[in-house]
């Protein structure tokens, strides 16, 4: 019996903790991306901080979407926080302030992403609602952070008048009007009418909408390069086709074979910000801001070293993550990669000891004969 007893109380335990194992909560993200609240007297600003708090890795990148009742409020200016590029669009219209940062080194625990300034129009309670559209380490993967939203309240603004004493305004009497003395009634006499003649509706024959030829799609472009062992080039990254619409960001990562081309630097780019990166061996990660223009424009200029032997090659690949124009749109591209070719170097050879005995040997010889003639 006691046998059975403990079997049966041990079965009971392991079911108890499957149960507890079951119910206990999954460990959340600590990351929380938020922004202060504030209450402020209609008519009046107030700058609210947007913070990353308890990021356990380094945050490289973040893409967020600020929404507010455009009604209540408007941003009036935007400061940016501790990443090293940064850019946002406000529309005061939709009521939305997209935000876009980088930082090279990455940033944890606790930092500043921006600091907002918002003027109050009227009365009226306004949530500010966070949308996270991006969050990644410095390796490129997403990390996963709760929204902290904010809010701001307009109060009524305080009442000039309190403490004075209204006058009492001075009430005239309106005097009563005579009657009209009654005039006899008029008999109204038919008014005729014309009716216009209809005339027929003329058809109006569409006019047809001209041929518009379609843009060329914009094309990210790296060419065809080759070096000598050992040496080094500049490599242009391009993008062709621009139309009216400008490019305004683009992020482009280049993969190739780190035994045998080595990045030495990238930068001179005709972007008004440039940054650059190298996560891992064989890559580099570039970002680039704020140039809204058309035809072809340099995203970045590296400089190639061949480091492999010579008939060695190495792809140059590129991968564009995004490409936006000057509304914040989408751009359709096409991709052409290139590739870097370690030809022969041109250096003279060095001879070993017997080499050099016998080129010597052989020009005494020859000098010797040319004597003797």
């Amino acid at each position: 019996m006691k046998g059975n007893a403990v079997g049966d109380i041990t079965i009971m335990v392991v079911i108890l903790m499957a149960i507890m194992t079951l119910m206990t909560p999954a460990s959340s993200s600590s990351t929380i991306v938020s922004i202060e609240s504030a209450s402020v007297p209609a008519g009046q600003s107030v700058t609210l901080s947007l913070m990353v708090k308890g990021a356990d890795e380094p945050i490289s990148s973040a893409w967020l979407v600020l929404s507010y009742d455009p009604a209540i409020c408007m941003v009036t200016s935007v400061e940016e926080g501790q990443f090293d590029l940064f850019e946002t669009t406000i529309d005061n219209e939709k009521g939305e302030l997209n935000i876009i940062g980088y930082g090279i080194e990455g940033l944890s625990a606790y930092f500043r992403i921006a600091d907002i300034t918002f003027k109050t129009m009227k009365e009226g309670d306004c949530e500010l609602g966070i949308t996270i559209l991006e969050l990644k380490n410095n390796k490129g993967d997403s990390v996963h952070a709760k929204s902290g939203n904010g809010s701001l309240t307009a109060k009524a603004p305080p009442s000039d008048e309190e403490g004075v004493t209204k006058p009492t305004p001075t009430i005239t009497p309106t005097p009563t009007p005579a009657e009209p003395s009654p005039s006899p009634p008029i008999s109204p006499s038919p008014a005729l009418t014309t009716t216009p003649s209809l005339s027929p509706i003329a058809t109006a024959t569409p006019i047809p909408a001209p041929l518009i030829p379609s843009a060329s799609k914009v094309i990210v472009h790296i060419g065809n390069f080759s070096v000598a062992e050992g040496k080094s080039c500049n490599a242009a990254i391009i993008i062709k086709n621009i139309d009216e619409s400008g490019v305004s960001r683009a992020d482009i990562v280049l993969e190739f074979n780190p035994s045998v081309v080595k990045i030495e630097s990238a930068g001179r780019s005709e972007f008004n910000q440039f940054a650059w990166d190298v996560p891992s061996e064989g890559k580099v990660k570039m970002f680039a801001f704020g140039a809204r223009v058309k035809g072809d424009i340099k995203f970045a200029e590296l400089k190639l070293r061949a480091t492999g032997k010579e008939n060695e090659s190495s792809e140059l690949g590129l991968e564009v993550k995004r490409l936006k124009d000057g509304n914040n749109h989408d751009i359709p591209f096409e991709v052409e990669n290139g590739c870097l070719l370690i030809t022969q170097s041109k250096a003279i050879p060095a001879l070993n000891v017997f080499e050099t005995i016998a080129v010597t040997a052989g020009l005494y010889f020859v000098i010797r004969l040319r004597r003797r003639e």
